[in-house]
């Protein structure tokens, strides 16, 4: 019989494995996907060639030549993290490819020099869309219910993909960026780094906030051992309100496995630098007012001593984080939008912002009911000038546009 345009026979090549396409019009050899949960990379790190791979149903399908890639599926996001050429298939009885650290009942063992380096490569859904296969189902199954995410076991049968789909993957292997693996950590290799999570600033902590209270759906449990308490006293699951708010920084649907939570966590810093508390369960929150917000002063002397006591009611911090930093992506700066001062102008250091409080112009803080829930647009930022002038009007009746 006639060799076929899928007959191979593997032949060394550089880390980019460009030495397995065969000669005649640029086709590949056979090529398959295999599936590796967390168990088949643990003695891998970054960097690290594949020393081959274990599992079920290779004898029959899989042969020498063949070119095979590792995947494996996280919070619905294909990703690559290899790939190599066969040189044998053996059953278990017959030995274990040296480096292979897990139980299996056959194993793939790599033809030197054709393996590639262990990495995560987050596929694009581009191309996860044009990959096609031969035999059974043809495309790469999608989430029924998150649209745009890749059904989570999509990838774990052995599927021989079709010439175009193989060099689609064969050229996303010495595409950049490739986010490096921990070592012996399942669950480093879920969690986003640390750059991605500082996306999260206090304007999205903000909107996640807004999104728990109203309902918003999404992954995360209820709290277990701490609550986010909010401006008006609710009190919310601090990871929940954190993952609500990285889906809306980074425009993708976020899992609990894509980062910690507790107390020292990154996650717990943003929403506690936002403005939030979050304490440990059943416990009473102190109290860290912003007093120098809303509100006007009574004073009056008796004897020696000046009394002062604060009138009307005080609010939280963090609408007012989330409205400063709304603000610097929409403008660029913090300034007055009554006046138009710029602090750092004025006063030529960064410190002069300071000078920029935010009001409420719509319903005044004492006038909110006990359910009020501020909305971004219904703050202004203004100078301390400003913002002290407007309440003096506003306490006399007058508008607080009034010049």
């Amino acid at each position: 019989m006639g060799r076929t345009a899928f007959d191979h026979v593997a032949a060394p090549c550089d880390g980019r494995c460009r030495g397995t396409m065969a000669a005649r019009g640029g086709i590949l050899a056979n090529a398959f996907t295999i599936y590796w949960g967390a168990q088949g990379w643990r003695s891998y790190e970054a960097g690290k060639r594949l020393m081959g791979a274990g599992g079920a149903d290779f004898t029959g399908r899989i042969r020498k030549g063949d070119r095979i890639y590792v995947t494996n599926i996280a919070g619905g996001v294909l990703r690559l993290l290899g790939a190599f050429t066969v040189d044998q298939v053996s059953a278990a009885a017959e030995g274990v490819p040296p480096g292979v650290s897990w139980d299996a009942k056959e194993y793939l063992w790599p033809a030197a020099g054709t393996a590639t380096e262990f990495a995560i490569r987050e596929l694009p859904l581009a191309i996860v869309d044009s990959l096609r296969f031969q035999g059974g189902a043809d495309r790469v199954a999608m989430d029924q219910h998150r649209p745009g995410h890749v059904e989570r076991n999509a990838m774990r049968k052995v599927r021989r993909l079709s010439p175009a789909s193989a060099q689609l993957l064969e050229d996303a292997l010495s595409a950049s960026g490739a986010r490096a693996a921990v070592p012996n950590d399942r669950r480093s290799l879920e969690r986003l780094p640390a750059e991605v999570l500082r996306q999260v600033t206090p304007d999205f902590i903000f909107a996640g906030v807004a999104a728990a209270l109203s309902g918003a759906a999404h992954e995360f449990g209820e709290s277990t051992d701490y609550d986010l308490i909010t401006d008006e006293g609710q009190r919310l699951a601090p990871k929940a309100v954190f993952g609500l708010a990285l889906s809306l920084a980074t425009n993708r649907a976020i899992v609990p496995k894509h980062f910690a939570g507790g107390d020292g966590s990154l996650c717990f810093r943003l929403l506690r630098d936002a403005g939030y508390r979050v304490v440990p369960k059943g416990e009473q929150p102190k109290e860290d007012l912003d007093l120098s917000m809303e509100g006007a002063e009574e004073s009056w002397t008796e004897g020696s001593s000046t009394f002062k006591r604060h009138v009307g009611r005080e609010r939280r911090p963090a609408a007012a984080r989330a409205k400063k930093a709304a603000f610097i992506k929409q403008h660029g700066r913090l300034f007055c939008e009554r006046c138009k001062a710029d602090p750092i102008t004025i006063f030529g250091s960064e410190h002069g912002e300071a000078c920029i409080e935010v009001h409420h112009a719509l319903v005044q803080v004492s006038d909110m009911p006990a359910d009020h829930l501020t909305k971004l647009e219904d703050l202004q930022c203004l100078c301390a000038n400003c913002h002290r002038y407007v309440h003096r009007l506003l306490r006399l009746g007058l508008n607080g546009e009034t010049r």
